[in-house]
């Protein structure tokens, strides 16, 4: 007895209740609440006062659960859509960000190649005066060997 006076109090609760505040539990105690006032009316006039009432009351109860139950995930599809959007930003600017990046290392890459190039083309440079003197030096060797052989003659 005093649970369904309970239950009672809670769908009237809920029949007072701002209807954007209503849960879907709140539509099961007004389901309650409902079907406690059928049974009233049954025990005092018979099944067929409300025969015809009943079926359309049920299913205003079950439009209005959906409704509630859609009421109540609408605000999370919001905050996914919102939460979407917000990933869908942040890739996007990782994705420039990585482009930036990629286009950064390939310049020092070409700036590499170039000064690998230069060194390379200085290195042969160099190793074709280092072959030029060499050469120039074993001549002055020679001149140099032939000079000490005709003092020592």
């Amino acid at each position: 007895m005093e649970e369904d006076r309970g239950s009672a109090l809670a769908a009237e609760s809920a029949l007072e209740k701002n209807v954007a505040e209503l849960t879907v539990m709140d539509v099961y105690d007004i389901a309650s609440l409902v079907g406690h006032e059928f049974e009233r009316v049954i025990d005092q006039h018979g099944c067929e006062a409300i025969a015809r009432l009943m079926p359309k009351v049920v299913r205003v109860l079950e439009i209005l659960e959906v409704l509630v139950s859609r009421h109540h995930v609408a605000p999370e599809l919001d905050e996914l859509r919102l939460e979407l959007d917000r990933l869908r930003l942040e890739r996007m600017d990782r994705i420039e960000k990585e482009r930036k990046h990629q286009k950064e290392l390939e310049l020092v890459e070409d700036v590499w190649r170039g000064e690998a190039q230069d060194l390379l083309s200085q290195i042969a440079q160099l190793q074709e005066e280092n072959k030029q003197l060499m050469t120039n030096l074993s001549h002055k060797d020679v001149s140099f060997s032939e000079e000490e052989f005709q003092k020592h003659e």
